[in-house]
């Protein structure tokens, strides 16, 4: 039994047997319409006019949307008698159905139950529209948060220094309307940051202390996230909105995750391009301790052959005046003459040893040029997150 309101001036025989196969009140007052609609969930409005003048059952339902509220159940019109203008004008002002006394009085039934019916079926499609209208937009929110932690974490390789990270970082955290505090450790200092760029001191204090504890830190609107060498502090979290309240968690978590590996990718390359200068000094350190020790031998092998030169000459020419034998003076000349082939095979010699040292030299310049490659290969082809801030080899700039 659907609970019917029937609004008449004097309720007819029609209006009688709808009331008997409904449960029905009688509204007979129009200024009673709107207190009795708000009292019970109505499932239908019959507007009684069969015994009113001709004409008259339109100007009832008029009465209706003027002491009515606009949520109004389906309305049926009975009358006596209409003609076209009359369904028509009731059919504007909102009227669901139009009956007159020609209809069976059966029929009449059915045709409430099925206006009955069919607002039932609007009401409930409008709830699974709503329903499917509010997935909608959580899907797409959904969606939105996750492309925008995509495109952090695609952009974050651009950052060079944890000045760009930070304001990426700041520029991606922007769509949840939160207030935050960024803090990145690496092994060359702490960086602390803001939206607009500057620390702030007591967030940094806080940050730090509470950077070993655990992963979520919640006081009051407040949330620290903690991941390895960064710290976020959020200021102010939806408490009033739970499910909000736990996708900015996970969706924050994501990007600070995102945050800590660049922060981690930084410091490693900050270390590999100290160790890169490092081994460029020490093949330019070799290289020139190679060049002056070839120089330094070669300077020796020259002196040695021109001593033995001098000595040999003097020898010869203060022989005559020695007075020796012809056999003492052979066997001077002989010692004289092996002391000068001896000196030519060490100077064979020496020519072999000035080979080991080309090759070694050769060596290092190949082992420099292999150190400078990297470099060399990011400033000609490679991506903007190989090559760093470096430019000819200096060291990255973190802060």
């Amino acid at each position: 039994m659907y609970q019917i309101l029937i609004y008449t001036h004097s309720l007819s025989p029609l209006g009688e047997h709808v009331a008997q196969f409904f449960e029905a009140d009688i509204c007979q007052h129009p200024t009673e319409l709107r207190d009795m609609l708000a009292a019970k969930n109505y499932r239908a409005l019959i507007v009684d006019g069969v015994l009113a003048q001709t004409g008259h059952a339109v100007d009832l339902c008029e009465e209706v949307f003027i002491h009515a509220e606009s949520n109004l159940p389906p309305i049926i019109v009975l009358t006596k008698s209409y003609n076209l203008q009359d369904k028509i004008k009731a059919f504007e002002i909102g009227c669901d159905d139009y009956l007159d006394t020609s209809v069976d009085k059966e029929e009449v039934c059915a045709r409430v139950t099925k206006s009955i019916f069919h607002s039932i079926a609007n009401e409930q499609l409008n709830k699974r529209l709503e329903s499917a209208t509010e997935t909608a937009h959580t899907a797409m929110a959904d969606n939105s948060d996750l492309g925008a932690s995509i495109q952090f974490l695609l952009a974050v390789h651009d950052c060079d220094n944890l000045d760009q990270l930070g304001q990426q970082f700041f520029k991606t955290i922007e769509r949840y309307g939160l207030k935050c505090s960024l803090q990145m450790r690496t092994e060359m200092g702490i960086k602390d940051m803001e939206a607009h760029g500057m620390a702030k001191d007591l967030e940094s204090q806080l940050l730090y202390q509470l950077k070993d504890t655990n992963r979520y830190v919640d006081f009051g609107r407040r949330t620290i996230i903690n991941f390895d060498r960064v710290s976020l502090l959020i200021k102010n979290m939806p408490l009033d909105d739970p499910d909000k309240y736990g996708a900015i968690k996970d969706n924050t978590f994501c990007l600070v995750q995102g945050v800590n590996a660049r922060v981690l990718a930084l410091e490693e390359h900050e270390k590999l391009i100290r160790e890169q200068g490092s081994l460029k000094k020490l093949s330019s350190d070799v290289k020139d301790v190679i060049g002056s020790l070839k120089e330094s031998y070669q300077d020796v092998m020259r002196q040695i052959a021109g001593g033995v030169e001098v000595a040999t000459e003097i020898i010869e020419n203060r022989l005559p005046h020695l007075a020796l034998t012809e056999e003492d003076e052979k066997f001077i000349e002989d010692v004289l003459e092996n002391l000068t082939g001896d000196t030519t095979e060490i100077f064979n010699d020496g020519l072999k040893v000035d080979e080991i040292f080309e090759r070694l030299e050769e060596s290092v310049k190949r082992t420099l040029r292999s150190v400078e490659q990297p470099t060399n290969n990011a400033e000609l082809g490679g991506s903007k997150s190989d090559k760093g801030s470096t430019d000819g080899g200096e060291v990255v700039e973190l802060f």
